[in-house]
């Protein structure tokens, strides 16, 4: 089984980032990187420029949590996961910054194999909600503004912006019954490959969206694939609370948390937490009970320490 990670972050921890990618690629796993710093994301590309396993996206290569740009930039990702003539990827699964493998990759695949529906989560109720509906319908101009998400005048502004353009008749017409959920998915590769397919769709629909990514993805399958089933779950532990929050990404994960969701098999943000001995600990799981190959191999420990170190100098 091959995967494909299609990651983007949004901060400039190099070393972080170097550290996540080393252990993602240790075996026969891909990553797909979205970064927003052009510095550090051109020390990236020069770090992993001879590696095949680390593809740095150029087609796109800013994104931000809440905006068009995360969920356009990811169905990007995957449509170049999906044409890459060399590697089949089998499971497509986003992980957004800060977020980590919280086990290892054994029992990643173990439950994977032989399965036939995706992981991805949908509220019902919200789907339902008549307010979740005008929220969706509703154009929010600012949604472009660097950082909107996390800051709030301009959260302030979309919010009030958006509904004078109610006020005024400007609504979104989506001609598909509206499903709300959890933004983080694991996909298999048939799934990703009609998703990729019609990808203009996010574009179509969701121009100036609040937080289109918590609704794109399955309103697309539904949509193109309405005869696939899927496990309504999404296997994350997320931020304070542990469980996704409507309009938010990946916040602050603590351990107590993680603890009290033993099921997870990825969470975050690990980027907010100041527990870097939990930050690594985590990190150390994916690979645990790897035998190591031989000292050329992009597994070498050795080698992405000294990837890591060549990050640090460049910056």
């Amino acid at each position: 089984m091959k995967i494909a990670y299609l990651m983007y972050f949004d901060h400039d921890k190099a070393n972080e980032i170097a550290a996540i990618v080393n252990e993602l690629i240790k075996q026969d796993d891909h990553v797909f990187l979205m970064v927003n710093d052009a510095k550090i994301r051109d020390a990236v590309t020069m770090t992993y420029v001879q590696n095949r396993r680390v593809h740095i996206s150029h087609k796109q290569e800013y994104a931000q949590e809440g905006d068009l740009s995360l969920v356009r930039g990811t169905l990007l990702q995957m449509k170049e996961a999906v044409e890459d003539e060399e590697d089949v990827f089998d499971w497509f699964i986003n992980l957004p910054e800060g977020m980590l493998p919280l086990t290892s990759r054994e029992k990643i695949t173990a439950l994977l194999s032989g399965q036939d529906k995706d992981y991805y989560y949908v509220d019902e109720a919200k789907s339902a909600d008549p307010a979740t509906l005008k929220k969706a319908l509703r154009y929010y101009p600012y949604t472009s503004v660097v950082d909107f998400a996390q800051k709030k005048k301009f959260r302030s502004r979309n919010q009030h912006m958006a509904a004078f353009l109610n006020f005024l008749g400007f609504r979104r017409k989506l001609e598909d019954p509206l499903l709300v959920g959890s933004p983080w998915f694991m996909l298999k590769r048939s799934t990703a490959e009609v998703l990729v397919e019609h990808y203009a769709y996010a574009s179509t629909y969701f121009k100036l969206g609040w937080y289109a990514e918590q609704y794109v993805i399955p309103m697309m399958i539904r949509r193109y694939l309405p005869d696939v089933q899927h496990v309504n779950a999404d296997l994350r532990a997320i931020g304070p609370g542990g469980v996704w929050v409507e309009d938010q990404g990946p916040r602050e994960i603590t351990r107590e948390v993680l603890e009290q969701h033993p099921e997870a098999l990825f969470g975050g943000s690990f980027y907010h937490t100041q527990d870097k001995e939990l930050f690594n600990e985590v990190l150390d799981r994916y690979n645990s009970g790897l035998t190591l190959k031989n000292p050329d191999q992009p597994d070498n420990p050795d080698k992405l320490n000294k990837m890591v170190d060549t990050i640090s100098k460049q910056l």
